[in-house]
C-alpha cells in the first residue's frame, strides 16, 4: 500500500513538473521594443502593419540613433511588415497585393519610403533589387511620441494615409484602393455575397460622405439579394445625402411597409424621424 501511495505521489509530482516546464517554455520573452500590430479596412481591402516600438528615452533620434541618408527598418528588431489584401496605389504607383518589408530613408528634406519584397531582420540584408515600390514623402514636425507608432488617418471608402510617428516627426504615406474592383473581385470569388456585405459598404460610404453613387450601387445589389427594411433604409439615407429627397422619402416609406410585413413588432420610429427631417427640407 505504501509503495502504491509513493508511486502515486511520484507520478503527480512528475506531472506537475511537466506542466510547469511546459508553461515556462511557453512564456514570451521580455522585449525592450514591444511588438505591435495595427489593422485597417479601406472599402473591402485589409491593411496590416506588424512592427516593434522603440522608445525615445531621451536620445537624439533623427540624425543620431537613426542616421540621415541611410536605409532604416522603420521600427526595431525585424523589419516592419505591411500587408495588403488587394492591389493598392501608393503615392500614385500601383503596388500588388502581398506583404512587404517597410523601410524609410530619412533626410533633411523629403524622405524616401520603400516597400521591399524580402522579409528580413532589421535592414542588414536590405537588397534594393527587391524593392517593389519607392516614393518620396514630406515629413511633418508634430507633438512628441515617446514610442514609435503606426496608424491610419484620413480614412475614406477608397483611400487612407499610413502614418509613421516617432519623437516629434511623422510621415504620412497616401494609399488608394480601387474599392469597386476589389468588391467585384470578392463577389466573383465568393460562392455568394451576403446582402449585409453590400449594405455595409453602403453604410461606409454614407458615414464617410464619399462615393455615394457607388454606395447606392452596392445597396441595390443588397436589395436584389434580400430586400428588407435595413437595406431599404440605407438606400433612402444615401438618396437623401445625394440630394434626392423625394426618392429618399418614397424609399423610407417602403422600408416601413416591408419591415412591418416581415415583423408585426417592427419599430419604425427611427425611420419616421428621418422622414420628418426630409419633409421639412
Amino acid at each position: 500500500m505504501k509503495n502504491t501511495f509513493r508511486t502515486f505521489c511520484l507520478c503527480v509530482s512528475a506531472a506537475v513538473l511537466l506542466l510547469c516546464g511546459s508553461a515556462i517554455g511557453q512564456q514570451k520573452s521580455f522585449q525592450i521594443s514591444p511588438a505591435a500590430t495595427v489593422m485597417q479596412t479601406v472599402g473591402v481591402t485589409d491593411m496590416t502593419v506588424v512592427y516593434h516600438r522603440p522608445g525615445v528615452k531621451g536620445r537624439v533620434i533623427w540624425g543620431g540613433l537613426v542616421p540621415y541618408d541611410k536605409v532604416w527598418r522603420a521600427g526595431a528588431n525585424e523589419a516592419t511588415m505591411v500587408t495588403f489584401s488587394d492591389d493598392v496605389t501608393v503615392a500614385g504607383t500601383v503596388l500588388k497585393a502581398g506583404s512587404y518589408s517597410f523601410f524609410v530613408i530619412p533626410t533633411h528634406g523629403d524622405w524616401t519610403v520603400i516597400f521591399n519584397a524580402q522579409p528580413q531582420w532589421g535592414a542588414f540584408r536590405y537588397d534594393s533589387t527587391k524593392d517593389a515600390l519607392r516614393c518620396s514623402v514630406k515629413p511633418q514636425t508634430t507633438w512628441h511620441e515617446e514610442w514609435l507608432s503606426y496608424s491610419f488617418s484620413d480614412l475614406t471608402a477608397s483611400s487612407v494615409k499610413l502614418v509613421l510617428h516617432w519623437e516629434k516627426m511623422s510621415v504620412a504615406v497616401p494609399i488608394e484602393v480601387n474599392t469597386e474592383a476589389a468588391l467585384a473581385k470578392a463577389s466573383k470569388n465568393a460562392v455568394s455575397m451576403s446582402w449585409q456585405a453590400y449594405n455595409n459598404y453602403g453604410l461606409f460610404c454614407l458615414n464617410s460622405k464619399s462615393n455615394l453613387d457607388k454606395g447606392l450601387e452596392a445597396v441595390e445589389k443588397s436589395i436584389a439579394i434580400s430586400e428588407n427594411a435595413s437595406n431599404l433604409r440605407m438606400k433612402a439615407e444615401l438618396l437623401a445625402q445625394s440630394g434626392k429627397v423625394d426618392d429618399a422619402i418614397a424609399t423610407a416609406q417602403k422600408a416601413i411597409t416591408v419591415g412591418k410585413a416581415a415583423n408585426p413588432h417592427f419599430d419604425p420610429s427611427e425611420i419616421d424621424e428621418l422622414l420628418d427631417q426630409w419633409k421639412r427640407r
